[in-house]
């Protein structure tokens, strides 16, 4: 994926190579730029003006050799000795390697610096990110894809609802439906019932079902790109006040979305929906979202202080809630791509569920 835009980076800050590792972290622009995952330890050269070549062990290189449209070289000794004969044996200078410093732990980097004494290394993290963040039409189509198998899972899972007992049954009921689908679990699957609902963070835990607001937040990974989706739905019956601050929560999604255009400020979004939220504006206590791709949290940021701002074809979440600490939670989540407007990619209903047990 833009691998022409990468080497025109390079070629225009001087930088020899840029190398991507999957050491003891995986490097999500590793995946990027290869499209391939399940990945050991292996690593990604792409000089600035050759083609890229992927470094792997001989546990994957006869199956990333078949999956793979780059040059594959396995590694024989030493990962930075295969580094450095490759380099020296393709005429590629040493001077300056970009790296995704983000994803280096501190061991790996002094390692780094150690076995290249005279190169000088170069962050392009940030450029990364800024890369990923619009998405080609391929991209697009994948997430599309995700988004579809999850809104099946979800409508699946709510249409049941009343047969579970547990958080954790409701997890991994929503888990074995999406690899039933040839997707992969994007994150842990949260489901907060009743006072856990108010923890946008609760970890799924296999006790009864609580009455009340029951946050899902559930996302799937299609050939490598996310979903990320979030309803509630309320176990038993709801009182008309509950009733109230569910649609306001609803309203305040519904409302932003449609204001969102081409180069806004994601600062400006979030406190439009912050905002819209009246009196409960202080208990919406994260971001309003954040960009979606090989990753289920990416760049652009949709947060107070963020100082991005939205471009055509990004994709993104929209996610407003109001958590009120020991008594209930509740948030609506979906993805969004923007075109020339907002398109929502997430279908599944945003009526108020009623799960009468």
């Amino acid at each position: 994926m833009k691998i022409k835009e990468l080497q025109e980076y390079l070629v225009n800050r001087n930088i020899d190579a840029a190398l991507f590792f999957n050491l003891n972290n995986s490097d999500p622009n590793l995946i990027y730029f290869s499209q391939l995952s399940n990945l050991s330890f292996s690593c990604m050269a792409v000089p600035k003006d050759k083609s890229p070549v992927l470094f792997v062990t001989a546990l994957d290189y006869e199956r990333v050799k078949s999956e793979s449209k780059f040059k594959i070289l396995q590694i024989k000794q030493k990962l930075s000795i295969s580094l450095q004969d490759f380099f020296k044996k393709n005429k590629i200078k040493q001077n300056n390697f970009g790296v995704n410093k983000s994803n280096l732990i501190f061991n790996d980097w002094k390692l780094l610096k150690r076995k290249f004494k005279k190169t000088k290394f170069k962050d392009i993290s940030g450029f990364c990110s800024e890369l990923r963040s619009q998405k080609t039409t391929k991209e697009i189509e994948y997430i599309t894809k995700a988004c579809r198998i999850t809104d099946r899972a979800l409508t699946e899972t709510i249409d049941r609802f009343k047969k579970f007992k547990t958080e954790t049954q409701v997890e991994a009921w929503l888990d074995f439906l999406a690899r039933q689908q040839f997707a992969d679990i994007a994150f842990k699957t949260i489901v907060a019932s009743g006072k856990n609902a108010s923890f946008p963070h609760h970890i799924t835990k296999n006790r009864p079902l609580q009455k009340g607001f029951c946050v899902i937040d559930f996302g799937v990974k299609y050939k490598n790109y996310c979903s990320d989706t979030t309803r509630t739905i309320y176990i038993g019956k709801p009182k008309k006040a509950e009733r109230e601050v569910y649609d306001l929560v609803l309203n305040s999604q519904l409302n932003v979305i449609e204001k969102i255009k081409e180069n806004i400020s994601c600062s400006i979004v979030d406190k439009q929906a912050r905002d819209s939220l009246g009196k409960y504006k202080k208990y919406f206590i994260h971001g309003l979202g954040h960009g979606i791709g090989i990753e289920p949290h990416e760049s652009p940021t949709l947060s107070l202080k963020s100082t991005d701002k939205l471009k055509q074809n990004m994709v993104f979440t929209a996610e407003p809630g109001i958590y009120l600490p020991g008594k209930f939670g509740i948030r609506i989540e979906d993805d969004v791509l923007l075109l020339k407007k907002p398109k929502i990619l997430t279908r599944t209903t945003k009526n108020l569920i009623i799960a009468k047990r």
